[in-house]
């Protein structure tokens, strides 16, 4: 069963920017839908190869990415949400910081799911 320290170690590997051991914690028919993209589900990253890719290009696309204010709430045997603040450079390397969520469904101890959402920075609204 998944596990606050277990969930906390995920997000160790990206902070340590740990490919292999991000992908090995998600079940091998896991997903990844990150927050931007495309589609309604942002980019979806479906299996082990895919994982592999998405999560090696969410990282080789910002500098020094790293997770701060990590909260965890998990919701019975299958489910949890973590809030994180996100730290990065962006592609100029101009340091950037945004809110955001995972939803989480889990098989057992592995991820089978990960669903990301975060703070888009523009104009406020009405305004």
């Amino acid at each position: 069963m998944m596990n606050p320290e277990r969930l906390r170690a995920f997000f160790d590997a990206w902070n340590d920017h740990d490919v292999e051991a991000i992908v090995s914690c998600f079940t091998p028919g896991g997903a990844y839908f990150a927050s931007i993209g495309p589609d309604d589900a942002g980019t979806a990253f479906r299996g082990t190869d895919e994982l592999r890719r998405g999560v090696a290009a969410f990282l080789g696309s910002y500098g020094d990415v790293h997770y701060t204010d990590l909260v965890i709430g998990l919701s019975g045997e299958d489910r949890a949400f973590a809030s994180w603040t996100f730290h990065g450079l962006d592609p100029d390397g101009r340091p950037m910081t945004y809110r955001g969520v995972d939803l989480f469904v889990f098989e057992g101890d592995l991820i089978a799911v990960k669903d990301a959402y975060r703070k888009e920075r523009s104009r406020p609204i009405g305004g």
